[in-house]
């Protein structure tokens, strides 16, 4: 809000409500932030001329009458509008006596007081929003009245309560919005050193001082904005950003009215000697502008703005410039992007636009913007601020930048061994896991880590394979297959698949069948035992007997062998 305002006037804020259609609110929410007012008419003026209170011009105005005395402002035929700020002087115009209409030639509507804020009463216009073309403020006695802005926006909309960084100054928005909230940029102009070709009723310090009112007027306790002189041809107004900066848009609030949209044609912006942009008539037509920079971006520490050409009025007249850039901490496009926590020094230590630390990196930390962090296997966690290459690596890492486990190794910190991989060299550096190989473990190991031996019984890659029968307790070596043989079968076959021969049995097939098996083929190659034939003593029989006959007509006992 102008100085002027806030020290010596008291706002009326006069809002419509929304449309209730949605479509029809967007169109309009879309349209301009310009004032709609471009006229006023009043047979009751005592002092002052009655255009003042549309262009914010040298003072307030004076309304008298035996009756009540009014003034109508023009908004154009048949416009629509949201929002009107009605600047009252604090000292001699009682409130209550004002009242406001908004007229076409159909109707009439009022719009009433709602609340009071900071001392400034808010009323809504509770029947809008409405299509009208003349809005009428009178009173019952003497008024005076210094400004009145009517825009076809919301009152959020107009005091920029969603924009994190670029609020409205307006003291009617501070108890409306909230406290700005993670805005990421910084406005490098406030309060710098500012110059000026000539001034006029002004000091080249009121555009960057923060309030960002845009009015103008000769009561010294109102100054805001810069007006160089009648008969400075060439003017220029500049601003020492203290250091250089890349600017990518400047922020300009014109002066309100008819005049401050005709005094921004034809000015140029520039960071030291770099173009940023010249500013058209159709580029002015919101008080509050957003002059995008030309590419490529200027950088620089001075912006300068001047003012060329055949005019009908060559002055500079503005109210506040603002050059927003990232704050400490971000950077880029939009200022979107942390600076890295790698910085050296405090975190907020890199450069605005391209994130390069300032100070290089902490331990531990590498390339321009400090983003990467060094190997884990680097010795003390340093490495080369370049490239991250570092030397010699600690225990189990390896590579150039000793971010890699060596190849029996894995883990975050490459502490835990890789299992019995059939190429121990592809272990997954993360999980251990082995390639899904055909086979994917050497012989003797099981799992998807190759770290389970074989259970009894099994052996080879994977412990896929079986072990032989012939092996004692049908356990073998995991790895080979080799076995123990059980008896009955060939110990000179280290796998124990062959049995002992038809004549052989025991321990290594190392005992011969009996003699006096019925089939000397038929012996069993484990126990060697076997059905006899006749003289001979199961279960091997390898040893004769003695039958005993007794003849019952001689009793005589006879031996056979």
């Amino acid at each position: 809000m102008a100085r002027g305002v806030e020290a010596s006037c008291r706002c009326y804020l006069f809002l419509s409500l929304m449309l209730w259609h949605g479509c029809i609110f967007r169109q309009f929410v879309e349209g301009s932030f310009g004032n709609l007012v471009h006229s006023a008419s009043s047979s009751h003026v005592t002092e002052g001329d009655v255009k003042y209170i549309y262009e914010t011009g040298k003072s307030c105005v004076t309304f008298a009458s035996n009756s009540a005395p009014y003034v109508d402002v023009n908004i154009g035929n048949g416009r629509q509008f949201r929002t009107a700020l009605i600047y009252l002087p604090k000292d001699g115009t009682p409130l209550e006596d004002i009242t406001v209409t908004a007229s076409t030639n159909k109707n009439e509507l009022s719009l009433t007081k709602h609340a009071e804020v900071n001392g400034q009463i808010v009323a809504l216009w509770t029947g809008g929003p409405f299509t009208t073309t003349w809005i009428r403020i009178e009173s019952t006695n003497s008024f005076s009245l210094c400004l009145i802005k009517v825009y076809d926006v919301t009152l959020r909309e107009y005091c920029e309560c969603d924009d994190a960084c670029h609020r409205n100054a307006d003291v009617i928005c501070h108890g409306l919005c909230s406290e700005p909230q993670n805005c990421k940029k910084v406005n490098v102009a406030l309060n710098k050193l500012a110059k000026s070709s000539s001034n006029r009723q002004s000091e080249a310090s009121y555009a960057v001082d923060g309030i960002t009112g845009i009015t103008f007027t000769n009561d010294s306790t109102q100054w805001n904005c810069i007006h160089t002189a009648v008969n400075d041809t060439s003017p220029f107004w500049q601003v020492d950003l203290g250091k250089e900066y890349t600017v990518d848009s400047v922020i300009i609030y014109r002066r309100g009215g008819g005049p401050g949209k005709a005094r921004m044609v034809g000015v140029t912006v520039t960071v030291d000697d770099n173009l940023c942009k010249t500013i058209s008539y159709a580029d002015a037509t919101d008080e509050k502008m957003s002059v995008i920079c030309s590419n490529p971006t200027p950088r620089g520490r001075f912006l300068n703005i001047t003012r060329r050409g055949n005019l009908y009025d060559p002055y500079i007249n503005l109210c506040e410039v603002q050059v927003w850039v990232c704050k400490p901490g971000y950077y880029g496009f939009g200022c979107t992007s942390k600076c890295s926590e790698g910085c050296s020094g405090e975190m907020t230590d890199c450069d605005i636009d391209n994130g390069f630390c300032t100070n290089g990196c902490d331990d531990g930390w590498y390339t321009a913007t400090c983003s990467q962090e060094c190997g884990g296997g680097c010795t003390g966690g340093r490495c080369n601020q370049t490239d991250g290459q570092c030397s010699p690596c600690l225990p189990n890492w390896t590579g150039d930048k000793c971010d890699q486990c060596d190849a029996q190794h894995y883990g975050d910190d490459c502490s835990k061994a890789c299992g019995h991989c059939r190429d121990q060299n592809r272990c997954d550096r993360r999980d251990g896991s082995c390639p899904n190989d055909n086979p994917r473990c050497q012989p003797g190991y099981t799992g998807l880590h190759c770290n389970e031996s074989c259970s009894p019984g099994r052996y080879g890659p994977d412990c896929r394979q079986s072990c032989s029968e012939g092996c004692r307790s049908a356990a073998c070596d995991g790895t080979t297959g080799h076995c123990k043989c059980r008896h009955g079968w060939q110990e000179s076959d280290p796998f124990c698949t062959k049995k002992c021969d038809s004549e052989t049995y025991g321990t290594n097939c190392s005992r011969e069948c009996g003699v006096g098996c019925q089939n000397i083929n038929s012996c069993d190659r484990t126990t060697g035992h076997c059905s006899c034939r006749i003289g001979y003593q199961p279960p091997l029989c390898d040893k004769g007997v003695y039958l005993s006959i007794l003849d019952k007509r001689t009793s005589f006992f006879c031996c056979f062998l």
